[in-house]
C-alpha cells in the first residue's frame, strides 16, 4: 500500500530527478512532486504546502544555501534534505548551518528513504507541537482577558513574586499600572501583622495544591494605605509554568456597612431603652426636685424669720444650727438629683440617631456630659482633669459630638490598669487653634504600638481582649468627625501614654460670649399646669405658688373645658406623654380653636416614647421643658412673660 508523498524537488536535473522518484517509489512512497529550477520557479512553488524538500546542492544561477535562505525567510517549517553529487565536508557543513534537516550525497541514496521516514515523523510532532502552543498561547490570551472581566483583583505569583496582576488588583493597590507590580515580593504586600501568615502559607507546598480557604487579611497599598480583603489561592499554569493565582476582594465597604448596621441597631435599642427608661424616672425625679427646692426655700424662710431670735434663746439658736445641717442635707439631696437628671438626659442624649438635626453644641458641655457618662470606668483607674478655654460652639448635633468624645475617654481609661487611680491621668483639653476647636484626650496609659497604629481607625481592629470591645468605636468616630469637616490625630509613646486630637471647625460668626439669663421680674402670672402624674403637679404648685397662681388639672380634657369657659391664663403648662389626648393633641386643638393661646403653651416631656411625640419637640412648634424641671428655667421663662405683660400694660 503505497503512501502519498508531497514532494518538491529542487533539480536542474531531470535524470537525477527520476533516480529519486523511483528511489522513493520504490520504498512505497507515492510521490506527487513538482520539479523547479530557477529562482522564480522557487518562488511559486513556496506558496504550496509540502510534505518535504529534495534540492541538490548546486544549482543554475544559486545553490542550496541561497534556497535555504528563501525558505527561511517564508517562515516554512517544512523539511529540507540536501541530495547533491560530490562535495567537499565543508560544503555539507554550511547547508546544515543555513537550516538543512540533512545532507546525502546521490551515491548512497540508500539513507534518503530513512532520511525521510524520519524527518516526517519529526515534522508531525512539530505540527503538534505548533498546534499546541497555539493552542496555549489562545488560553493563556482568554486567560488574560478573563483576569480583566473579574471585578475581584487577580494577582498571579511565582517564588514568591508577582508575575501578572489585573487592573483590578492595580487599583485595589494604588498602582499606576501592571508593571509597578510585577517582580514585587508578595509579602510586602501584606501588613506587618499578616506576614508571618502569609509566609507560612506560601512555604506550605501541599497547602497550595488546592484552593485555599478564603480568610480576611490586611494589605498595603503603594502609598502605605492599608486596606482590608478577603482572599484565597489557587495553582494553575501561567505562561507553560506552575503558578499562584491569588484572588483578592476588597471588604472595606462590606465591614464599614456591617458597622453602620450594628451601631444603628445598637442605638435603637439603647434608644428604647433610654425613652422608657427617662420617662419612668423623670416624673418621679420631677417631684423630688421640687420639693427639694420647696423644702428649701421654707427652710431658709423660717431661719430667716427666727435668726432674729438667736441671741436671747438658746433653744432657737440650737434650732437654728440644726437647720443649717438640714439645708446641707437637702443640698446634697438636690445635687444628686440633679446628676439623676443630667445622667438621664445623657443616655437620651446618645441614643439619638445620627440624623438629628444640626444645631450650635458647646463642647465643653459634651465633653462634661461624656465625662459623667464615663465615670464608672474611670473611678478606678486615673485621676481626671479639666482645661477649658473659651471657645466657639460647633455646628453638629449633641449627640454626635457626644458619642466620639466618650468613645475617646473610655479608650482612654481601658488604657489604664485599674488599682491606682492616684498614680495616672485622663486630661481633657478644650482650646481654640484659628477657625477650629481642639479637643485633646490625652491618657497616661499603656500606648500603642507602632504596627497597630496604622489600623487603628480600621473597622473591626481592636487590641482590646475578647468581650471588652468590638474594633467599631474608633472607626465610627472618625467617621462622624469627618462628616462635620474635622479629623482625628493621634500620638502615642509606648509606655508612657496616648494624645487623642479631635479638630473641629468652628460654627461660622460664633463668638465664645454667653447670652445673659434675663433678671425675673416680679408680676405674679397665672399658670395652668395640666399632667397626669397629680404628685408631679401638686410639687410643681407647692413651689411656685409663694410667686404665681397655679391652677392644676390632671388630663387635657379637662384644661380644654377650663379654657372653653373663658378661664384666663398667661402660661399653659403641659404635659407632652399622658392618656387618652397627648400634649401634642392639647396643642393642635387649643392652635385650632383658640389660636390666640397658642404662644402661650409650654410643652414638659420626660422622653418621648413615640414618632409623633418625638417630630412634635423636633419641629419645636411651642418651647420644651424637660422633665425634671430646673425651676431656675421655669422662673427664667415665667419672667419673659411677666415682663412681655408688663410692657403690653404700659401701652
Amino acid at each position: 500500500m503505497t503512501r502519498p508523498l508531497r514532494l518538491l524537488l529542487i533539480e536542474d536535473s531531470p535524470d537525477d530527478a527520476e533516480l529519486l522518484l523511483r528511489e522513493l517509489r520504490g520504498a512505497g512512497f507515492d510521490p506527487q512532486s513538482r520539479r523547479v529550477a530557477t529562482r522564480q520557479d522557487l518562488e511559486r512553488a513556496l506558496d504550496v504546502a509540502w510534505d518535504i524538500i529534495l534540492c541538490d546542492y548546486r544549482l543554475s544561477g544559486f545553490d542550496a544555501p541561497a534556497v535555504l535562505a528563501i525558505v527561511r525567510e517564508r517562515q516554512i517549517s517544512t523539511p529540507c534534505i540536501v541530495v547533491s553529487g560530490t562535495v567537499s565536508e565543508e560544503h555539507a557543513v554550511t547547508a546544515m548551518r543555513h537550516g538543512a534537516q540533512d545532507f546525502i550525497s546521490k551515491d548512497r541514496l540508500g539513507r534518503l528513504v530513512p532520511a525521510i521516514e524520519r524527518e516526517l515523523r519529526d515534522s508531525e510532532v512539530r505540527i503538534k507541537q505548533a498546534i499546541t502552543e497555539s493552542t496555549l498561547r489562545a488560553t493563556e490570551a482568554s486567560f488574560r482577558g478573563a483576569f480583566e472581566l473579574i471585578p475581584d483583583g487577580v494577582l498571579v505569583h511565582r517564588d514568591g513574586h508577582i508575575v501578572h496582576a489585573n487592573g483590578a488588583a492595580v487599583m485595589l493597590l494604588g498602582s499606576a499600572s501592571v508593571d509597578d507590580l510585577v517582580g514585587r515580593s508578595v509579602l510586602d504586600l501584606f501588613a506587618p501583622s499578616n506576614r508571618e501568615l502569609v509566609r507560612m502559607r506560601l512555604d506550605d507546598g501541599d497547602a497550595l495544591k488546592e484552593r485555599t480557604p478564603l480568610v480576611e487579611l490586611s494589605m498595603v497599598r503603594l502609598d502605605g494605605r492599608s486596606v482590608d480583603v478577603e482572599t484565597t489561592a489557587m495553582p494553575v499554569l501561567f505562561e507553560g509554568e506552575a503558578a499562584i493565582l491569588a484572588v483578592v476582594r476588597d471588604v472595606s465597604a462590606r465591614r464599614e456597612l456591617v458597622a453602620r448596621t450594628m451601631h444603628v441597631d445598637r442605638m435603637l435599642a439603647i434608644g428604647t431603652l433610654a425613652a422608657g427608661v427617662g420617662h419612668e424616672i423623670n416624673n418621679p425625679l420631677a417631684y423630688i426636685m421640687a420639693n427639694l427646692g420647696y423644702a428649701g426655700e421654707e427652710v431658709a424662710r423660717v431661719r430667716q424669720t427666727l435668726e432674729p431670735r438667736r441671741a436671747n434663746d438658746p433653744a432657737i439658736a440650737s434650732l437654728l444650727n440644726a437647720l443649717s445641717e438640714v439645708v446641707l442635707v437637702l443640698g446634697e439631696a438636690d445635687d444628686g438629683a440633679r446628676r439623676i437628671r443630667d445622667i438621664t438626659r445623657d443616655l437620651k442624649t446618645y441614643a439619638r440617631a445620627d440624623d438629628d438635626e444640626p444645631e450650635l453644641v458647646d463642647v465643653c458641655e459634651a465633653a462634661d456630659s461624656a465625662l459623667r457618662m464615663a465615670a464608672p470606668e474611670l473611678r478606678q483607674r486615673a485621676r481626671v482633669t479639666r482645661d477649658y478655654g473659651e471657645v466657639p460652639p460647633i455646628v453638629s448635633s449633641r449627640s454626635r459630638v457626644g458619642q466620639v468624645l466618650l468613645n475617646l475617654i473610655v479608650n482612654a481609661a481601658h488604657a489604664i490598669g485599674e488599682g491606682r487611680p492616684e498614680a495616672n491621668e485622663i486630661s481633657v483639653r478644650i482650646r481654640r487653634e484659628g477657625p477650629s476647636v481642639v479637643i485633646d484626650v490625652r491618657d497616661t496609659g499603656c500606648g500603642i504600638a507602632p504596627e497597630h497604629l496604622e489600623r487603628l481607625f480600621t473597622p473591626f481592629f481592636t487590641t482590646k481582649p475578647m468581650g471588652k470591645g468590638t474594633g467599631l468605636g474608633l472607626s465610627i468616630s472618625r467617621r462622624i468627625v469627618r462628616s462635620l469637616g474635622g479629623d482625628i490625630h493621634v500620638q502615642s509613646d509606648l509606655g508612657r501614654g496616648t494624645t487623642m486630637s479631635v479638630v473641629l471647625p468652628a460654627a461660622p460668626g460664633a463668638s465664645t460670649a454667653e447670652t445673659p439669663t434675663p433678671a425675673p421680674v416680679a408680676r405674679r402670672c397665672r399658670i395652668l399646669f395640666v399632667d397626669d402624674d397629680r404628685t408631679v403637679a401638686t410639687a410643681f404648685q407647692r413651689a411656685l405658688s409663694r410667686e404665681h397662681e397655679v391652677v392644676v388639672v390632671d388630663s387635657a380634657g379637662e384644661a380644654l373645658k377650663r379654657l372653653g369657659l373663658g378661664e384666663a391664663y398667661d402660661v399653659i403648662f403641659c404635659d407632652l406623654n399622658m392618656p387618652t389626648m397627648t400634649g401634642a393633641d392639647l396643642f393642635e386643638v387649643i392652635e385650632r380653636t383658640l389660636p390666640k393661646l397658642t404662644s402661650r403653651v409650654v410643652v414638659i416631656t420626660g422622653g418621648e416614647t413615640d414618632a409623633r411625640t418625638r417630630t412634635f419637640v423636633e419641629m419645636r412648634r411651642a418651647p420644651v421643658l424637660e422633665k425634671p424641671l430646673d425651676m431656675r428655667q421655669v422662673r427664667a421663662h415665667l419672667a419673659k412673660v411677666a415682663a412681655g405683660l408688663a410692657a403690653a400694660q404700659e401701652m
